[in-house]
Parts: C-alpha cells; structure tokens; sequence
C-alpha cells in the first residue's frame, strides 16, 4: 500500500508539472494573441484636424515635412514622401489656377 502511495504521488507531481507548463503557454498565447486589440482598443483614434492659419510647414534638409503648431511651437516631422506629395497637391492646384483662368465677363 505505502508503495501505491508513492507512485501515486510521482504521478501527481509529473501531471502538477506539466499542467502548470501547458497553462503558462495557454496564458502566453492567449495574451500574444490579444495584445494588439487590446492595445489599439485603448488608443485614441480621432483624427486630428487643424486650419492652416494655426500651423506653419517647414522642410528640413533630408527633405521631412514639418508641421508646426503656432500655439505651443510643438512640431511633428513626417516622412519626405509625405512632403512630396503635399507639395504635388499644392503645385497641381496653383497650375490648375494659373492654367486655366477664369474668362472675363463683359457687362
């Protein structure tokens, strides 16, 4: 009996050991697996919108758009490609007006 005894509980320390194994993995996963949701869940994601009298642009040398606040002179810098294409934008508008002018009416 006291043998049965004993076996029976080298059997239940492997089965503790390994279930506490299998659980921390369940539980890594699991978080693993639901940690983006959970972290952009908790982000804001308004956009943000200003007027153009309330900011400055500015260019740097590697050619990084600038965007700065006039209030609080907090500036964010983005990327060259996003310069280039504010400014192609801004090009195409201005040509789209020096291009095709309004016609004169004659009263």
């Amino acid at each position: 009996m006291e043998d049965l005894n004993e076996k029976f509980k080298q059997f239940y320390k492997q089965v503790a050991f390994y279930s506490m194994i299998v659980i921390s993995l369940a539980v890594g996963f699991t978080i693993g697996y639901y940690y983006n949701l959970i972290a952009t869940g908790l982000k804001n994601n308004q956009v943000n919108t200003v007027k153009r009298a309330d900011i400055q642009l500015a260019v740097d040398e590697n050619n990084h758009l600038i965007v700065i606040d006039k209030k609080t002179w907090n500036y964010t810098i983005y990327q060259d490609s996003v310069g280039y294409n504010i400014f192609n934008l801004y090009a195409k508008n201005i040509w789209g007006q020096a291009s095709n002018p309004k016609p004169k009416t004659v009263n």
